[in-house]
């Protein structure tokens, strides 16, 4: 997915579908979208992060710094792992927020690190 489409920040409803249906998503990706449009709340936030989208493009759309020089630290209800990509649930200024980072190395390292971490605690795989 990798240069695709510049970062994608979506308002939740029917507009998020019909605007899935007219982008090149990856499947996984497009699948985990439209489940989340069906189990949440109208008013939530979907943010795509996709490897080669940078740190400025990412914070702007987030509306905080949560990855660069000097990232904030943030509360999240969740990250999960979906194999191709990540899951963070958060709120922001009371409006319920997913951001689905593409597990990818051209990720910006930032938020794949904070990504990673979650699942891999410091110490582990090392010598592998």
């Amino acid at each position: 997915m990798s240069g695709i489409l510049p970062m994608l920040s979506l308002s939740f409803g029917a507009a998020v579908l019909r605007t899935l249906d007219h982008l090149n998503l990856d499947p996984d990706l497009n699948a985990l979208m439209r489940l989340r449009v069906e189990q949440l709340s109208h008013d939530t936030k979907l943010l795509i992060i996709q490897g080669g989208d940078t740190s400025a493009v990412i914070n702007a759309a987030v509306g905080f710094a949560i990855t660069g020089d000097d990232p904030k630290p943030f509360n999240h209800d969740s990250i999960s792992d979906h194999g191709g990509w990540f899951e963070i649930a958060l709120i922001l200024d009371e409006v319920p927020v997913r951001i689905f980072v593409e597990n990818d190395p051209g990720t910006e390292l930032g938020i794949h690190g904070l990504c990673l971490s979650h699942f891999w605690p410091d110490g582990e795989g090392e010598g592998r």
